[in-house]
Formats: structure tokens, sequence, C-alpha cells
């Protein structure tokens, strides 16, 4: 079959969601790894694929419409999270004026919220968790093999109605996917946050699935974790150098560091083989001691990222975040001592965070020794331990100003905490760039 896989265009972010320099890069720096492993299974079965990034390649509805036409699919499936479900929706509606083929929806919105996804009609069927199996299976189900009640881990439409197959469990295996059908996609597409550029070619890479903690405000909270092999992790390290001349990598898992004994053993098999590449990552504070830092520098590490999110330890309980100020402070010590060029992300406007503790963590950031932060505001998105607090606790915190799923994005106010406007959330989330930079 010819299968199109497309991750969709930004119309409505762009249109309706104010998009800055600093928050556009997230859209561009890397390519959707999930869609190019779903393409990888489906070429090794020996299908036809196309891939399209939409949003890297800044095409709109229409372009992208177009060169879905070009393909001539027999099979479509779009990838969407919750904040770009709008363009998703957009673009879906106008394939099924042009074109009369099938439409999968996939990724962590329909996952999450299958019937509010899937009350868009012109979605046929939506992939629920994890794509690989199921979307090869639906291959064969539009080949006349299987029928798609058989297929698992799908909600499909009977009549007016919803219906879900089987559950599908978790793939533990991970180890077993081909890795991804870059080559599906322009090598030169891509480029990194100015800070975050290193050596050119760079790409990214995936070396788990899941995450095993409970943050508040991730869609990823407690949906476990799986680990690739250290010997398969760096098979693939080697491949990026080999077939695409990286010099680079962004490793972009959830939590690459998850314990000490993961990571040493990857540094090791890194120094083993002799790999020349550098690389980067994402920590936890609590996880990190000098040793391993150091280890991940001399296999060739050249920047640490941390999860903080705020400067008040009263906001790190209520988050989940299960460190503390302290525990802050002296990791990015370390990192910042072996060389790492420790980066750390914030969020502004947590449900428990009035114009003090904001200002407290712009002051505690520019104390630690950080090379570079990212810096974005606090969204209330579906199925997150926060908004189960919101929907029991609601106006005790503050108060819902957008519930779209288009302004879902982190960089416009869609709560606001008592104490403040829109406007004050704004202002404090460019002081916070301003100040620390």
């Amino acid at each position: 079959m010819r299968v199109l896989l497309i991750n969709p265009p930004l119309d409505s972010v762009l249109r309706d969601g104010h998009v800055s320099p600093v928050t556009s890069y997230l859209f561009y720096n890397s390519a959707p790894l999930g869609l190019l492993y779903l393409a990888a299974v489906l070429e090794r079965q020996g299908e036809e694929v196309c891939v399209i990034d939409a949003a890297a390649e800044l095409l709109d509805i229409p372009a992208t419409v177009k060169r879905c036409q070009e393909f001539r699919p027999d099979l479509l499936g779009i990838g969407s999270t919750t904040v770009v479900f709008e363009g998703a929706k957009e673009l879906a509606r106008a394939l099924k004026v042009a074109m009369d083929v099938p439409i999968v929806l996939g990724g962590y919105h329909v996952t999450l919220l299958p019937s509010e996804a899937m009350s868009e009609p012109a979605f046929d069927v939506g992939v629920l968790h994890e794509g690989e199996h199921t979307l090869a299976d639906l291959v064969s189900h539009y080949k006349g093999e299987r029928s798609l009640e058989s297929v698992e881990g799908i909600v499909m439409r009977k009549g007016d109605a919803l219906h879900f197959t089987a559950h599908r469990s978790d793939f533990r295996k991970i180890d077993d996917f081909p890795f991804p059908a870059r080559h599906l996609l322009p090598p030169d597409l891509y480029q990194p946050v100015p800070v975050d550029e290193h050596a050119m070619p760079k790409f990214a890479m995936v070396t788990s699935r899941g995450c095993p903690h409970a943050c508040g405000f991730c869609q990823k909270a407690n949906t476990g974790y799986r680990s690739r092999a250290p010997e398969a992790i760096v098979d693939e390290m080697e491949h990026l150098v080999r077939d695409f001349g990286a010099r680079d990598i962004a490793i972009v898992d959830s939590l690459f560091c998850a314990n000490k004994r993961r990571v040493m053993k990857v540094c090791e098999e890194i120094l083993r083989r002799g790999v020349k590449v550098s690389w980067t990552c994402s920590s936890r504070v609590e996880v990190v001691d000098r040793e391993m830092l150091q280890a991940m520098k001399d296999a060739g590490c050249w920047r640490t990222r941390f999860g903080v999110e705020s400067g008040s330890d009263r906001v790190l309980e209520f988050i989940s975040k299960g460190i503390t100020k302290e525990k802050i402070r002296n990791a990015i010590t370390w990192a910042d001592e072996v060389g790492l060029r420790p980066k750390a992300f914030f969020m502004v406007g947590h449900m428990p965070d009035p114009p003090d503790t904001i200002r407290e963590t712009i002051e505690f950031a520019k104390s630690i020794p950080l090379h570079d932060v990212t810096v974005q505001i606090n969204t209330l998105l579906p199925k997150t331990p926060q908004m189960e607090i919101w929907e029991r606790e609601g106006e005790k915190w503050g108060r819902v100003v957008n519930r779209t799923t288009d302004e879902k994005s982190f960089w416009e106010p869609t709560f606001v905490p008592w104490g403040m406007e829109s406007e004050d959330l704004i202002r404090l989330h460019r002081q916070f760039y301003r100040e620390f930079y």
C-alpha cells in the first residue's frame, strides 16, 4: 500500500497562538520521530511510505493537501498532540473533500481524549497509545486481509457510535523496532535552537519510552518506563554518524538519566566503541551525581537539560516534582563544574504561583550556574494531575481564561492564578528571559 503520514500544519497555532521566536523553534528543531518509527515498520513489511512534516516545511493546509494528492496514497495517517489538534482537524476535513482515502488519527490527543477527538467525522479510525503494530494491522485491514474489529488498540465508527476494540498492551521489546526512517525527510530541514547549536548536522533520537514520574502538568505522568539496551542505543548513534554524517545528537527522551546504572552503561559502550559524536540529554536532579556527570562528559555529552519548573519549594511540592531547590542547586553546580553547560526548563503560572513565587523563581535561576533556559507558561492540559485538581477544586486556585485546544501551547495563558491577569503572566514570562540573559 501507499501510506502517507503527516505531521500537521501549524495554521491554527500560527493564526491564534501568537508564536514567539523562542517557542517557534520547538516545532522546527527536530524530526517527528514517532511518525518515522511508524514509517520504518511499514517499510520493513514492504509498504511504500511517504512522510510530510508540514509544520517544519511551513506548509499551510492547501499546500499540504496538494502534496498529498501528488503522492496518491491508499491510506492517510495524521499524528497530533493537543496543541496542534485544531490544525489536524482542519487538514482532515480538507483532505476528505479532496480525496476519497481513509484517514487514521494517532498521537497523544486521541489517546487521552478519544471520544472528543473522534467527534470530528473526517477521521475514520483513531489509534490509541503506541501505533507501530496497530498501524501495520490497519494496513492489513485496508488490504482486505482482516476485519477492522480484529485490530487491537483502535477506536472506530459503527454507524453514529464509536466502538473501542480490545486494548493493545505496551510493547516491551522496543529494541526490535527498526531505526526511524529518517531518509524520508530532507536532512537539512531541521535547525536547533541557536543556543543549542554545537555541531552540524544534528539529529534527534530516543532511547526510552514513557516516564515513571508524576509531574503535575505533564500528559506523560506515570506512563511507565521502558529503556532500550545500551548496545542498541549506541548502534543507532553509530548509524547516525555513518549514514547521515551526524556530528551532534540530541537525545530527546522524556528522561535519559532515569538511573545511574543505565547511564554509566551507555557511556561505557560509547567509549568502548570509540564513537566520535557529541550529544545532549535530559536529566533528573535527584539522579545525577558528579561521577555520573563526569562519565557523560567523557563520553561526548556537552549539555544536559534539567526539568526544574520552579524556584519555589512550595510550588515544587505542589507539582510533585520530588525535588528541592537544594537538590537543583547541587545538580546544576556539578554539571557546570564538569563542563556540561546545564540548561533548565521553567514554567511560570503554576496553580499556586502568584507574582512573588515567580519572582523567586527568576532570582533562583539567576543565582545558579545555568547556561540557558527555556521558560513556558503553565498550561492545563487534559488528563494531567493538575487538570484533575482543577476539575475537583476549580476556583480555589485561579481561573481558566481559554479552553480551546489551539491555545494549549505553553506560551499563551490558559490558566491564571488569583492575584494576576493574563497580561501580568505574559509580562513576567518575558521578564524572566530578559533578566536571565
